[in-house]
């Protein structure tokens, strides 16, 4: 079998390639850092078997984040074949890593990719030229229509392309990297060999000091390859006056900061209103009726009619079917809200949304790339904190993943939207704007918080790669959201059903074990009923209800399968109704009802977004982010449920003495962080 990787800068499409040559629909975008870790899959041909496996961007050897690590580490490995793709647009930038990997003597095959765009844009380039000046064959290809049959005859026919005499040409013709070899042996002992590694970042058995000499001479060393590409590429290229890949003339307005933030906020507030307000819900009921028609009512009446053991049929409609009809009832909002984040990936506004905001978001320890991760997080906080491996820095990333589960995902949706309607009634849309504008603002203080106290992050440039603006693809659109909603799905599909038949058992099963229909008699209604104490300062001491929030923790989703059985109501109307009804077992004042929506947007991420913090970041790192969120949420909660119960006044004097506390914690740990890096573990060398 053959491993073949496609490597390359970000968004020169390796993506796009990949899901062509193995018909796989990894998400592919139009932004920097869609592929955060490798992927890999196995095609069988008639002749060959192939392992291609995509890497995520590297723009040179010399890494700067942990998934150029990813890549570089790949890249090293003796047994694979290499395929360099770049982008004919950005082709000097992309021949850079090329001329890594010569002076490697890493074989390598070039593909050109984007040449369409490139031609319509009035430039040119000579491949025939190109090749004869490089020494090594490159081939055009379309990503998007290439397929497997015609790359495996032409591209992959060889095995494996010496690039021993490119090496040599480069060392000994070009000369670039004569003169600083000679003085690096001047300086040291250091073999050729061992010189060219370092070169390109790789420091084996060197020393402090020869590392820190050969570090200095990297600018100089940049800029020979530049010039030799300059070199290659002379009276190969040739781009239209002022050519400038991804400049438009929309960007005189799009990059206005006033206009990108009004223009952003507008889209926002009007994507909220149509997708969970206007067309969403109607999407969803509808979706619903067509299960409970084709599939549940049907299965239901044949159990009904062959057995009439209640804990059964219970078991099975309201603990197996209740849990499914919880994933499938809000897909239709995951859909409609990637169809938004496509559409803004695709036309290339989220890399000037990430430009535009990176100034603010530099201030409060953040930059540029934070804002796409927050876009992510609107649909699901595990995929957006797995994105955060993307981020430039250790404290960056770390802080980025503690403040992701602030932003508001798709599983809490349902319950703003439930509870709003109940008690905000026409205000409901407000009510959930307000939330998820409250999570970020949140998010924004704590990042400044941790910027200034246990988590600094180093000024740096913001990377980003700047795509065209362009028209939207609606093939691709819905490629891309199919893709997305799929995974969604899959990921949370088989946890929320699980842990939904768990608590069904648990929400069924009295203290004697035996069988029961009033969740006041279960054993978690028990144990929820224990700790119910620490709740009620923030209206929320029904045990009922903390029920709900333990069973949150494992996924949002349940919270409102929860209030559902609790209330023994079927029908999302029906449950409305029941929330403001003081005999119901779950029931809320006005007060009580903010208190918990405010509660529920920030005490805890979902125990899946909880293990990928674990493992990218460490346990200190994951309790840091549960107590932290616990107690904002709390201290929140009690400030809204306070006034609205007994008046600003006592709300005043209590958000006075939780300030005071906080800011002692703050500074105790903020001493203990000058002795200690609280964060480290045992990999910390790969953040």
């Amino acid at each position: 079998m053959r491993e073949i990787l496609l490597i390359g800068n970000p968004n020169v499409g390796k993506s796009t390639l990949f899901n062509r040559l193995t018909k796989s629909s990894e998400h592919t975008g139009n932004f920097h850092g869609v592929t955060v870790e490798e992927k890999s899959k196995i095609v069988k041909t008639k002749t060959d078997e192939y392992k291609f496996v995509d890497l995520p961007g590297i723009y040179s050897l010399s890494v700067f984040s942990n998934e150029e690590e990813v890549s570089k580490d790949k890249i090293l490995f003796k047994n694979v074949e290499r395929i360099l793709i770049v982008d004919a647009n950005t082709i000097k930038r992309n021949l850079y890593l090329a001329l890594e990997l010569s002076e490697l003597n890493l074989p390598f095959k070039i593909v050109i990719n984007n040449y369409d765009y490139f031609l319509k844009r009035g430039n040119k380039l000579d491949v025939e030229k190109l090749n004869k000046n490089l020494g090594i064959v490159a081939k055009i290809i379309n990503a998007k229509k290439v397929k497997l049959k015609d790359f495996e005859n032409g591209l992959l026919q060889e095995k494996n392309q010496n690039l021993s005499k490119f090496h040599e040409k480069t060392l000994k013709n070009a000369k670039y990297l004569e003169n600083f070899i000679k003085i690096v042996k001047n300086r040291t002992n250091l073999d050729e060999k061992t010189i060219i590694k370092a070169f390109n970042g790789i420091y084996e058995n060197l020393n402090k000091n020869d590392i820190k000499f050969i570090q200095s001479l990297l600018p100089e060393i940049i800029k020979a390859r530049y010039d030799y590409i300059d070199e290659v590429l002379q009276n190969v290229l040739n781009l239209k006056e002022n050519y400038v890949y991804g400049a438009s003339k929309a960007d005189k307005f799009l990059l206005n900061p006033i206009v990108m933030i009004l223009g952003f906020l507008l889209t926002f507030f009007l994507s909220i209103y149509v997708i969970f307000f206007l067309l969403g819900p109607w999407l969803s009921d509808a979706l619903i009726g067509i299960i409970n028609f084709i599939i549940i009512n049907p299965i239901m009446n044949l159990l009904y009619s062959v057995t009439d053991n209640i804990w059964f049929l219970e078991f099975v409609n309201g603990g197996i079917f209740s849990s499914v009809i919880t994933v499938l009832s809000f897909l239709p909002q995951v859909v409609l809200l990637y169809v938004f984040l496509t559409i803004l990936e695709d036309s290339g506004l989220i890399a000037r949304m990430c430009f535009v905001f990176d100034d603010f978001l530099s201030k409060l320890g953040l930059n540029g790339k934070s804002i796409y991760i927050m876009l992510l997080g609107l649909g699901c906080n595990t995929m957006a904190t797995t994105a955060t491996k993307n981020l430039n820095g250790k404290n960056l990333r770390i802080k980025s993943a503690i403040l992701n589960p602030y932003i508001s995902c798709m599983a809490r949706l349902p319950i703003f939207v439930i509870i709003a309607s109940a008690f905000f009634g026409s205000r409901a849309y407000f009510v959930v704007v307000g939330l998820y504008l409250l999570g970020l603002v949140v998010a924004l203080i704590f990042a400044k918080i941790l910027n200034k106290t246990i988590l600094p992050t180093e000024a740096g440039e913001l990377l980003l790669e700047f795509p065209p603006v362009k028209n939207i693809d609606l093939s691709h659109v819905m490629s891309s959201v199919k893709t997305n909603a799929s995974d969604f799905t899959k990921r949370i599909f088989g946890v929320v059903v699980s842990v939904g038949i768990i608590v069904w058992i648990l929400t069924h099963t009295a203290s004697n074990f035996a069988f029961t229909e009033d969740i006041t008699k279960s054993v978690l209604y028990l144990i929820a009923g224990k700790i119910s104490f620490i709740f009620a300062p923030i209206g929320l001491n029904s045990p009922a209800i903390i029920c709900a929030l333990v069973v949150g923790i494992m996924a949002k989703e349940l919270i409102v399968s929860i209030f559902s059985i609790s209330n023994s109501v079927a029908t999302i109307p029906e449950l409305i109704v029941s929330l403001t009804v003081s005999t119901s077992v779950i029931n809320f004042t006005t007060a009580s009802a903010l208190s918990f929506l405010v509660f529920t947007l920030l005490y805890s991420p979902c125990m899946s977004t909880i293990a990928v913090i674990k493992k990218d970041y460490g346990s200190f790192a994951m309790w840091f982010c549960l107590i932290s969120s616990f107690t904002i949420a709390y201290m929140l909660s009690f400030i809204v449920y306070s006034t609205m119960t007994y008046g600003i006044i006592h709300a005043s004097i209590s958000l006075i003495i939780i300030a005071f506390i906080m800011v002692s914690i703050i500074y105790l740990i903020k001493k203990i962080k000058t002795k200690k890096c609280l964060f480290c573990t045992k990999n910390c060398n790969k953040y």
